[in-house]
């Protein structure tokens, strides 16, 4: 498999402590954020059958900050840092690295979340289904307000925040985590472009096997102070858990 981590954001609402630091290399409970998604991908290559072979990482702002970090650990697979001059977004960012991404199906993770998804069971899960596309997603409260993923029989996605029907409705949120297959690549653009709505929205569209995997666990988004805050006290209180689920590379960036 191929691992692709999202961490070229601005981190423009998390500023004045993003100003010369990249949001995913902010501290969280004592380890950077992007650690919580790299352990997705060291969990990967322990933990199941399939391998990580090539990891891609996108950098846009700060990208000494992130790259710092990447460097201090054991890398088992081939490291590609592919660095925007221009910010692309998510879907133009992975549109970049297509050559990278052709050859085999892709576990993607945005680095400014925390959570402790099992990459074994989204792997099974995504492989029953035949899926093109599987999301995670988490329950919300307010998913309806923010942008409801609608999942119809058997899994399935039907519409990513009314994109096809303005009446559609969900509980549940995208949790910034993806697998995918090379099928994707074919409906994301080159210019600045979400992925999600370019992308997953796309393959839907084409009737391709979309389905939504439900991750009922630990999940904080980092996107704002308050999340950024609430994510570092919730790990911080339940450290031990935490402990236990990280490999053993990732416990080597704790500050």
């Amino acid at each position: 498999m191929n691992g692709f981590l999202l961490a070229a954001g601005l981190g423009t609402r998390l500023r004045p402590l993003t100003d010369k630091t990249a949001k995913p290399a902010l501290p969280v409970a004592g380890l950077p954020m992007l650690a919580y998604s790299l352990n997705l991908f060291y969990q990967l290559n322990s933990e199941t059958p399939q391998t990580i072979d090539n990891l891609v990482v996108n950098t846009h702002h700060a990208p000494q900050t992130v790259t710092d970090i990447l460097d201090r650990l054991e890398q088992p697979w081939a490291k590609h840092i592919s660095h925007e001059p221009q910010l692309l977004d998510t879907g133009g960012g992975v549109k970049k690295c297509e050559s990278l991404l052709r050859n085999a199906p892709t576990l993607l993770a945005n680095a400014d979340i925390v959570c402790d998804v099992d990459v074994a069971k989204l792997l099974r899960f995504h492989a029953a289904r035949g899926a093109d596309l599987t999301i995670v997603v988490v329950p919300h409260p307010r998913a309806n307000e923010i942008a409801p993923i609608t999942i119809g029989e058997d899994d399935r996605v039907v519409d990513i925040n009314r994109t096809f029907e303005i009446h559609n409705s969900g509980s549940h949120l995208y949790a910034g985590i993806a697998v995918f297959e090379p099928v994707l690549l074919d409906y994301l653009k080159s210019e600045p472009s979400s992925i999600v709505y370019t992308g997953y929205t796309g393959l839907i569209a084409a009737g391709k096997t979309v389905c939504a995997y439900v991750h009922k666990d630990n999940w904080f988004d980092c996107g704002t102070p308050e999340t950024y805050a609430a994510a570092g006290r919730a790990v911080a209180v339940n450290a031990w858990h935490w402990q236990k689920w990280f490999a053993p590379e990732i416990e080597k960036l704790r500050s």
